[in-house]
């Protein structure tokens, strides 16, 4: 088969496990998936999940050597998009001689990855996963961790019937002070994502709040898992709506890979950003 055709094959299964997994029960085992994969496009999540949805970390052929393993022979490979990019010149807006060179992508090749259960060698380090368990010590400490880690003030108060709210003027998170510490961890990290998503100026500000919770929620969802916690049941089927627009679909995705990439990253650091130092 042609490198062209085969590209071609893994964009339409790019595009039917979009659709399968956007109108089905499977959105919410690709969000549980997504906490292991936050790194990694929306795209490649879609097509490692369509292909191994038991995988748990993947790395190409050599990439897999650096690291002293080696993949098993006769192992499956995964098929994933790697980006093209190449160098063009433009000419300086004050000069007509001066040029500079700016990176494009102009395309996509498929790559080969094989999952860590494809592979034999050198025992890789465990991942420091905090496992939440009750509504002890150690939730209320990582409360507090993950309240000094993000940029935005948060108090405890009375919200009435809300487990919290993200107050678009005043630019605070509230947290309702009678709820358990589990649902304060997952009420922080939803209205978080209202404020990295839908403040002021931010991508999805003017979108309806049918969207805005599921992507806040979805986040959360997948913020939650990653760190251990299993939030529970949640109803995603308002999402089976946004098939009627593939792009949209791919759009709404995309922004809860990088949305809940970003939340990870500020949650995993090792100081307060306040306390940290260059």
């Amino acid at each position: 088969m042609k490198k062209c055709e085969r590209l071609e094959e893994i964009k339409e299964q790019l595009d039917q496990g979009i659709q399968e997994l956007m109108t089905s029960d499977k959105f919410q085992e690709w969000l549980r998936f997504l906490s292991s994969f936050h790194s990694y496009s929306f795209n490649n999540t879609v097509l490692i999940y369509m292909q191994s949805p038991n995988a748990t970390f993947v790395k190409g052929f050599n990439e897999w050597k650096k690291h002293g393993r080696f993949v098993k022979k006769g192992a499956k490979a995964i098929k994933v998009l790697a980006p093209l990019i190449g160098k063009k010149k433009e000419k300086e807006e004050n000069s007509e001689k001066e040029e500079k060179e700016k990176k494009v992508l102009y395309g996509f090749r498929h790559v080969n990855v094989f999952d860590v259960s494809s592979t034999d060698g050198k025992e890789l380090p465990a991942p420091a996963v905090k496992t939440l368990e009750g509504d002890g010590e150690q939730e209320k400490a990582l409360l507090q961790e993950w309240i000094h880690k993000i940029e935005i003030p948060v108090a405890f108060k009375d919200t009435g019937e809300a487990n919290g709210y993200y107050h678009l003027i005043k630019h605070y998170i509230a947290i309702h002070e009678g709820r358990s510490t589990a649902q304060q961890l997952k009420t922080l990290i939803h209205e978080y994502s209202h404020y990295l998503l839908h403040s002021k100026g931010a991508k999805f500000e003017q979108e309806g709040s049918r969207i805005r919770e599921a992507q806040a929620e979805a986040v959360a969802y997948v913020v939650m898992n990653h760190f251990g916690y299993e939030t529970g049941e949640y109803s995603f089927g308002y999402i089976a709506g946004w098939s009627q627009d593939m792009n949209i679909m791919k759009q709404i995705g995309t922004d809860i890979v990088t949305c809940s990439h970003q939340v990870i990253e500020v949650l995993s650091q090792h100081q307060p950003k306040e306390e940290a130092t260059a």
